[in-house]
């Protein structure tokens, strides 16, 4: 007479299997990182040239950039809360805070180069938008535009911080943009003229 046994997974055999899943997991999570970093980085630079394209749009609407400063190269320090204001305000023709048009910066015709979504705004620490300042898919405000000021086509990019690192010759551009790395959240520069 056959005796009936239960057929079941020694321990050995659970171990093995929790021990190849850990092994898998500590394989896959650090690439799931990356590639969402990746993703995020490509979203900001999207981001940017949104931006570029609402200023380049605003030039040949007038005649002459947004915020210009005489007749040199000049950057536009998005982390200033005050620059920012005027920046979202001038590109969208609204006022910040009441959302009513608003001539400001120079567009006169109230003209909206570029309409501000939530996700392009700062999230303050107190989880609440603050529809005044941008920020990229980091909630980083360190974003900084370079425009060419005095018209000989070419920009030399220097970021205050390490990174992202300067070009390694001037650019044949009109406009560019870089965001500078953010030490205390830590979180990744870029830069529109890195591949």
């Amino acid at each position: 007479m056959k005796k009936n046994r239960n057929q079941a997974f020694t321990l050995v055999e659970l171990l093995m299997v929790v021990a190849i899943i850990g092994l898998l997991a500590s394989i896959l999570i650090p690439t799931v990182g990356t590639v969402r970093e990746k993703a995020a980085i490509a979203s900001g630079k999207s981001q940017l040239s949104q931006y570029l394209n609402a200023i380049q749009q605003f030039k040949g609407e007038y005649g002459y950039y947004p915020f210009s400063k005489g007749k040199e190269d000049y950057i536009i320090p998005l982390s200033d809360p005050t620059v920012a204001r005027l920046f979202i305000e001038t590109l969208s023709g609204r006022d910040t805070e009441t959302g009513q048009s608003k001539a400001v910066g120079g567009n006169r015709k109230r003209i909206a180069f570029h309409d501000f979504s939530e996700n392009e705004l700062y999230l303050g620490d107190d989880d609440l938008t603050v529809f005044s300042q941008v920020a990229d898919s980091f909630n980083n405000r360190n974003i900084i535009i370079m425009v060419d000021g005095n018209g000989d086509g070419f920009l030399s990019p220097e970021p205050a911080s390490a990174f992202p690192a300067p070009p390694e010759q001037k650019l044949r551009e009109s406009i560019t943009a870089w965001v500078e790395s953010d030490d205390i959240n830590d979180v990744p520069a870029y830069a529109l003229w890195e591949n």
